[in-house]
């Protein structure tokens, strides 16, 4: 009762369950208990079921809690170097949704064009967006997976390759957020014609060494991966079947 009434702003008016417990449960925060679905005879699920077998009871999951579950994986790397790619055949191998790069998408239309000086107040917009398309995209994931073409840890990379120096608001909203399960870095090994848009080899490789540094500081889970598009989804499927294989580290329930 103290966790109940610890999230509690206001009082109760009605507790909902199918277990007898809820008749206690309502006396005791002075509300009506309303019991639904004695048994559960017309909709099978419990919270036990859903932590036995989470991808199984996928169907029965609200929006909040699919989002809550699905393993992350956020595909990283410099520019012109196979992340949507990548991203986009991750999604495709696994049947799931894939959170689009919105960086990419706001340098094509901004309105002072791609070759123009970037600014931090950009670099949050696009922060904020990315943070947004991740979430509605796990929220809708047809399975406990949800692929990502980047993330805002990649956005306080991007802040210190086009603006010059790190962005403490960018990296505050990046430590914000949920850690991934994995990320997948794609090494710059693919040849690109640098122009007035692009970074060109040495700001790719700069980049790939950040990404890197950051990485190996994180402490979550990543690789690197390189050659043919079928070898890099080959090591990336590898990677991802046995964090899908780990399952859920869920704590056992009160009682």
């Amino acid at each position: 009762m103290a966790v109940i009434t610890s999230h509690l702003d206001g009082p109760v008016d009605a507790v909902f369950t199918s277990d007898a417990y809820g008749e206690e449960m309502a006396r005791r925060l002075g509300a009506t208990w309303v019991q639904v679905d004695p048994g559960r005879a017309s909709t099978p699920i419990s919270g036990t079921a859903v932590r036995a077998d989470v991808a199984g009871s996928w169907w029965a999951l609200p929006s909040q809690v699919r989002a809550w579950f699905a393993k992350r994986v956020v595909v990283v790397g410099a520019e012109s170097t196979g992340t949507t790619t990548l991203a986009e055949a991750l999604g495709a191998h696994y049947g799931t949704s894939v959170a689009p790069d919105f960086l990419t998408e706001w340098a094509l239309r901004r309105p002072a064009g791609p070759a123009a000086p970037w600014h931090t107040a950009e670099l949050d917009l696009v922060a904020r967006e990315q943070a947004s398309l991740e979430d509605a995209a796990a929220a809708a994931a047809p399975r406990p997976l949800v692929v990502c073409a980047t993330d805002v840890f990649a956005a306080t990379l991007w802040h210190e390759r086009l603006v010059g120096s790190p962005s403490p608001s960018v990296r505050r909203l990046a430590d914000e957020r949920r850690a991934p399960a994995l990320y997948v870095l794609t090494d710059d090994e693919i040849a690109v014609a640098p122009d007035a848009a692009r970074d060109g080899d040495h700001g790719r490789a700069w980049m790939r060494d950040r990404f890197r540094e950051e990485l190996a500081e994180g402490g979550v889970p990543w690789l690197e991966v390189r050659g043919s598009r079928v070898e890099r989804l080959a090591a990336a499927t590898a990677a991802i079947d046995a964090i899908i294989a780990e399952g859920w580290r869920l704590t056992a329930p009160v009682g």
